[in-house]
């Protein structure tokens, strides 16, 4: 109980938490190099010589316009921010046409756009943290994994599929974790409990929103019926909060 209690912490949805402060951070799409002379459009914001950065992942209706003001809301805090594409140029705005964009993304391109980014943002004392929501997760972790020693912390957004990552490669996360889901969320919640009875040692926290289900701050999820602007907000206020400390 003591492991579970150290990693575990209930958030109940509640107005008295204080609104957060929002400067707008105009985004727009750029091109950064790749291997071999390549070049990947990504989403980006906030000034180019930020002391700290975030790499952004999309959930599967990609870059969409929840994604555009959430790479702007990162960039709000004080971050260069990079939102990577990885439909190149294509998104959804409906449950199947997601599921085939995402069901058609390449595993090996993916980590090159990552790789890609973290180039991008890296420089001489700069930390990088990486942001994912939903099936965007796997790779928020996988940026961290490509290179560990630059990244100060990963954050989760109702998302899985970081718990099934090779043990080899999991074992070079050295930076907290945190995971925000709905109580109403299964796979998230299956994916955090398993990735702690697996990786009992990493410095790991839960969130878990009363009564929120999947895709609650994106509005084209589920037609908008999933949509809580009360979790939304206070998934921003965490999100703020844990790279303020780690930032």
């Amino acid at each position: 109980m003591k492991a579970i209690r150290r990693h575990l912490f209930l958030v109940f949805l509640s107005t008295g938490l204080a609104q957060m402060h929002l400067h707008a951070q105009r985004g727009n799409f750029i091109s950064i190099p790749g291997d071999s002379g390549k070049e990947y459009k990504v989403f980006a914001a906030g000034a180019e010589d930020a002391g700290a950065a975030v790499i952004f992942v999309h959930d599967y209706f990609g870059i969409s316009a929840a994604a555009k003001q959430s790479v702007e809301r990162l960039a709000s805090f004080g971050y260069r921010v990079v939102g990577v594409d990885l439909y190149k140029g294509k998104s959804a705005t409906e449950h199947n046409a997601a599921m085939a964009l995402m069901h058609d993304v390449d595993k090996g391109e993916t980590m090159r756009i990552l790789r890609a980014a973290i180039n991008y943002l890296k420089r001489p004392g700069r930390k990088i943290a990486s942001v994912g929501f939903s099936a965007g997760c796997v790779d928020a972790m996988n940026a961290n994994l490509l290179a560990p020693e630059l990244f100060s912390g990963t954050i989760l957004i109702y998302g899985g599929g970081y718990d099934q990552i090779e043990k080899e490669k999991l074992n070079k996360l050295t930076s907290p974790v945190l995971a925000i889901t709905g109580s109403l969320d299964k796979w998230p919640m299956d994916a955090a409990m398993n990735f702690m009875t697996l990786q009992k040692e990493k410095p790991f926290s839960l969130y878990v929103q009363y009564g929120a289900d999947h895709g609650y701050a994106q509005p084209l999820f589920n037609g908008g019926k999933n949509y809580d602007y009360e979790a939304t907000r206070i998934t921003w206020v965490l999100v703020e909060d844990f790279l303020r400390q780690r930032l």
